[in-house]
């Protein structure tokens, strides 16, 4: 029997936990599904034959070694931080490896002792990044068969909630991991317009946004993510023009977003005493240094006078007079956590909505052409959430299709941008309802 180890079980999880579970009789697998909170893994497992949950601190060496050592194949769900640990007992105990986060620099570093040891650790097999990759890369591998030369490149996705959910007026509820909601963006953007860099710190980031026009849903706010510029060599589009990955969200929350940082109300070298405070005494001791002598005063002009971020802020209750109770020192960040966690809460009926979106611009035979890709995948419930569909599935398909031999010669730290893993992967999601629409035009 093959033993697939699942590291946690999380809002990410279900779809993947679930696809394993509905294969597992065919192809005779026992999954594993390990968590902190035991609760979380038994709930993912149910009552299935072939499913085993287990409670794990992953910092607990000897258990944590003992199950990857049993299994044939791990999947890290983990927050992208603790993925170098699991990483590194699978070199040790010789173990491939599936997660849907960015290549680290950490785990980037092993790729010639994976490779060596003829082990595969496959990454960015989610969302974004994940199906971003695969379906910009069809596209890239289609123009480039029929002689096209792209010179501008721009990709857009966002996790949003569906529009019968949206009542709050950020136009937004938390479908994954709400910590990577709150770091997003920290580490800045580098992109490419027009021929020239662009760099933007975190700062910045949240009020220089575009807005885009989404084919079959309307206007958004992008803003741009992490390091586009490395994936001119990724893609294979050395000579483009324009290369730009960016977040989508609804205008009012990157303006509020903006004013949050502008306070410096996510930041995580800062401590309060977070059992006894309200958070009306956290934010003015966190906001002692800005400007302005009142609350008001100081959320405008860290909006640069936008007065709708005070709507926003004070709907979110981050200077409201009721006490915090948490019971430990905690940052600012840590605060903010606690009260978008609250606030943004998916309720039992509540449907998220995933939007990705690609515009490509490229020149054929003396033309000029432009073509976009357009997905957009909406939510069960707060457990089934297209957040869960559209990260998990790509990774459940892609073990069963590694399990089954169906890629040969894969080692190494990779991602999925050969046509090998995208082309059976983005056919079968088409299966789950994750289908894109293309449009062309001169």
């Amino acid at each position: 029997m093959t033993n697939i180890l699942v590291f946690g079980a999380g809002k990410s999880s279900s779809y993947l936990i679930k696809y394993l579970l509905d294969q597992s009789s065919k192809f005779f697998w026992q999954i594993t599904v390990a968590d902190a909170n035991i609760n979380a893994a038994l709930e993912r497992i149910g009552n299935h034959n072939f499913g085993t949950a287990c409670q794990l601190d992953i910092h607990q060496d000897e258990l944590r070694k003992r199950l990857i050592k049993n299994a044939d194949i791990v999947i890290s769900m983990l927050p992208p931080t603790l993925h170098f640990l699991v990483a590194h007992d699978c070199l040790e105990l010789r173990k491939n490896l599936v997660t849907a986060s960015y290549v680290s620099p950490e785990i980037k570093s092993l790729h010639n002792e994976a490779r060596d040891l003829g082990l595969l650790f496959m990454n960015e097999i989610g969302l974004d990044p994940g199906i971003d990759h695969m379906s910009a890369m069809k596209i890239i591998d289609e123009v480039e068969r029929l002689g096209g030369d792209i010179y501008s490149f721009k990709s857009y996705c966002g996790g949003l909630v569906a529009p019968v959910s949206d009542n709050n007026p950020w136009h937004y509820k938390i479908s994954w991991n709400p910590r990577n909601i709150l770091n997003a963006g920290k580490s800045g953007a580098e992109f490419l317009i027009n021929g020239i860099e662009n760099k933007l710190e975190y700062h910045d980031l949240f009020k220089k946004y575009e807005t885009i026009q989404v084919p079959n849903f309307g206007k958004l706010a992008a803003y741009a993510n992490r390091d586009s510029l490395s994936y001119q060599h990724i893609y294979g589009l050395p000579n483009v023009k324009t290369m730009l990955r960016a977040t989508f969200r609804y205008e009012e929350f990157c303006i509020g977003w903006n004013a949050i940082i502008s306070l410096g109300l996510t930041k995580e070298i800062d401590q309060f005493d977070a059992k006894n405070l309200t958070y009306k005494e956290w934010f003015e001791k966190a906001t002692l240094s800005c400007e302005g002598n009142t609350i008001e005063e100081k959320i405008v002009h860290a909006a640069n006078g936008n007065k709708l971020a005070t709507e926003l802020l004070d709907w979110l209750g981050i200077y409201a007079n009721e006490k915090i109770n948490l019971l430990v020192e905690a940052t600012s960040a840590d605060i903010l956590l606690k009260r978008i966690e609250e606030k943004w809460k998916m309720q039992d009926h509540d449907k998220d909505m995933i939007v990705m979106h690609h515009e490509f611009e490229y020149g054929r035979k003396n033309i000029n052409a432009k073509l976009s890709s357009t997905l957009i995948v909406e939510g069960e419930d707060k457990t089934y959430t297209a957040m869960a569909k559209t990260v998990g599935l790509p990774m459940a398909i892609f073990t069963k299709l590694f399990l089954t031999k169906k890629f040969k010669n894969m080692i190494g730290v990779q991602i999925p941008v050969s046509k090998d893993i995208y082309k059976p992967i983005l056919k079968e999601l088409i299966q789950y309802g994750i289908e894109f629409n293309e449009t062309y035009s001169d």
